[in-house]
């Protein structure tokens, strides 16, 4: 299959699933995509991002070499569809201690900027939190942030937002 052309095809769930399930645990695949996600231009990036997040529900160990990758990559991705999929991702992947100052950093970041989509705030929310036992000082710094955003966001901020304000409240 030629990634590329099917990624341009069409921009669909099903789509998307197809590439996810034709490439299931090929690693020289996957390389594929994650350089389309480093190194290509819109609208590959956030297709690309789509279906390395539906790998990586399956096959979680394939985005290992990638990880510093992406993570220093985050400043540069410009479609909010790969900051999306790229967060949701890191949410629910082990951070090696060296990147972990990085992607904190640029999640209150985002959290904060008003230009970034509810979703990428939502995933950025999580990944702090996740890593509270690792860094219990970051709950205060959360909770002030995500207060100070709580009345200048979307009903989907909100929800999430006190969903994380509660949880911070056991660490405070």
């Amino acid at each position: 299959m030629n990634i590329r052309d099917q990624l341009l095809a069409e921009l669909s769930h099903f789509n998307m699933h197809y590439i996810a399930d034709a490439i299931g645990t090929d690693s020289k695949y996957f390389d594929v995509i994650m350089k389309m996600i480093l190194e290509d231009e819109d609208p590959i990036p956030p297709r690309a991002a789509w279906v390395a997040e539906l790998v990586t529900q399956k096959n979680p160990d394939l985005l290992e070499p990638y990880l510093g990758k992406i993570i220093d990559g985050l400043p540069n991705y410009t479609h909010p569809g790969t900051r999306r999929n790229i967060l949701k991702i890191l949410m629910r992947t082990k951070i090696p201690e060296e990147y972990q100052g990085l992607l904190i950093d640029i999640c209150f970041q985002w959290i904060q900027e008003e230009n970034k989509k509810v979703a990428s705030k939502v995933y950025a929310m999580q990944i702090i939190e996740n890593h509270l036992p690792q860094y219990p000082e970051l709950a205060t710094e959360l909770y002030e942030v995500v207060q100070d955003q709580f009345e200048r966001n979307s009903a989907g901020f909100k929800s999430r937002g006190r969903k994380v304000l509660k949880n911070l409240e056991k660490h405070l």
